[in-house]
């Protein structure tokens, strides 16, 4: 009898017969760069992708979907939304810099306590994951903030079964909708998560970020990076705990999973 309990979050994408493969390249309005993991895709549709590192993306749009809006958007620069039929026609997209400027924040010292939050385990009896390589297939869980100016320190995940090597992922942190969904990105600059090893804990410092809650929060990693032909990579998962939200490519629809909590758990200090 198979003594482990597998949970896979299988982001499939969509079976296609009339579809159309937009390809571009993302550039940066003032200095034409290429902007490396912006989520493009179909608001709501679960048709997305991420551009890679120079900035090119490939994006299938099924025929009947041609006619919805796209919504291209990365930290740190302007968000955009354009039809996806004039999308058709645009090989080069450029955005705008976000030039918001942060009000500064007088850092006191205090006494503060440490605290996990999440869904802490390390088991390799379930599992739950990615089953295949789905650029901007996102996974969350909700975060109970009970206390004034906490603050982020640590993010950790444990990697129980690997057969695509060294991934690349992103790391968000969402406001709360009004649906009780994931809704708009806190943060201001990009957050990576690099594993140095395949297997075992990942550990991300987010101290230096300086990510302060004063409400509840939804916490996320992103699959960022094309890795061809992957196959899967699961995490340490609970049963019982914070339940798990996801969605299948960028700017798709977030769907709920309950009482399944995948392993995402975060060291706070208050």
């Amino acid at each position: 009898m198979n003594r482990f309990l597998l949970l896979m979050i299988f982001f499939a994408q969509l079976t296609i017969v009339a579809q159309q493969n937009l390809k571009g390249i993302l550039l940066d309005s003032v200095d034409s760069k290429p902007i490396e993991f912006a989520n493009i895709g179909l608001i709501g549709k679960n048709v997305g992708t991420v551009t890679n590192d120079k900035g090119e993306f490939n994006l299938l749009v099924p025929d009947s979907l041609i006619s919805e809006k796209t919504k291209i958007s990365i930290i740190g620069y302007k968000t955009r939304i354009v039809s996806t039929a004039d999308l058709v026609k645009m090989s080069v997209i450029k955005l705008s810099r976000d030039l918001t400027t942060l009000a500064e924040v007088e850092v006191r010292p205090k006494k503060t306590k440490n605290k996990i939050l999440g869904n802490e385990t390390k088991t390799n009896g379930v599992r739950g994951g990615f089953k295949r390589n789905s650029l901007g297939s996102e996974m969350a869980i909700k975060l109970n903030i009970k206390h004034k100016d906490t603050q982020l320190r640590k993010f950790m995940i444990n990697i129980n079964a690997n057969t695509i090597g060294l991934p690349v992922f992103r790391f968000n942190v969402y406001s709360v909708g009004k649906d009780g969904m994931p809704n708009e990105n806190l943060l201001k600059q990009n957050i990576l998560i690099e594993p140095k090893n395949p297997l075992g804990l990942v550990e991300l410092d987010l101290v230096p970020f300086d990510i302060i809650l004063n409400e509840d929060v939804f916490i996320s990693m992103e699959w960022i990076k094309d890795l061809g032909d992957a196959k899967a990579i699961t995490f340490s998962t609970k049963l019982v705990g914070n339940s798990t939200y996801f969605r299948q490519t960028s700017q798709g629809k977030w769907e709920k999973i309950s009482p399944i909590g995948i392993g995402l758990f975060v060291e706070v200090a208050y």
